[in-house]
């Protein structure tokens, strides 16, 4: 299945994906995070931040009790790995993963910040069926692989005075809303 997460920018999707992953590895899960904005550095800092419930801009002066809280602790692992924004594919996260199973790593959840500026496998006129592409081949990942994804979406500008964000939120192309389970 493939979970999606929509809000305006700035509300905090990346946070909201880092805590589903931390979640996942407090119960012993395995986890990769794939991340296309923010640096590889900066996600493991809100990972500490989450697993060891320390503000994360406190993380770094206070490492020894952030190592101190994995010691003591039965946690499932995690992977990072940064793209450039529109570099990577859904083939590109095939291989990198197919590496992984290879050397033993396998993984419970797959998080995805965010699809939205992952490249195409194929170029269309419009961004729209780019984008629905892109979360079809992620649908088909999870199916194949049997993990879920978790990833997340921009909101359109109307979604910005709404109290509810709605499925007509959704930024770019409505066809990702048809391709996500949740």
């Amino acid at each position: 299945e493939i979970g999606v997460i929509t809000a305006p920018t700035g509300v905090g999707e990346s946070h909201f994906l880092v805590h589903a992953g931390a979640e996942a590895i407090k119960v012993g899960k395995n986890v990769i995070h794939y991340t296309f904005e923010l640096s590889e550095r900066a996600v493991g800092l809100r990972y500490d931040s989450n697993l060891c419930n320390i503000p994360s801009n406190e993380v770094v002066e206070r490492k020894d009790q952030v190592l101190s809280e994995y010691e003591n602790s039965d946690l499932g692992r995690l992977i990072i790995k940064e793209y450039p924004t529109g570099s990577a594919t859904v083939l590109t996260l095939r291989n990198h993963i197919e590496k992984l199973l290879l050397k033993g790593f396998v993984p419970s959840l797959i998080v995805i910040d965010y699809a939205d500026i992952m490249r195409s496998s194929r170029s269309y006129d419009s961004l729209r069926h780019e984008l629905k592409l892109v979360y079809e081949e992620l649908r088909n990942l999870a199916m194949d692989l049997n993990i879920p994804v978790w990833t997340a979406s921009q909101a359109n500008r109307e979604a910005s005075n709404a109290s509810v964000v709605g499925l007509e939120n959704m930024s770019e192309a409505y066809g990702k809303a048809m391709v996500a389970d949740v």
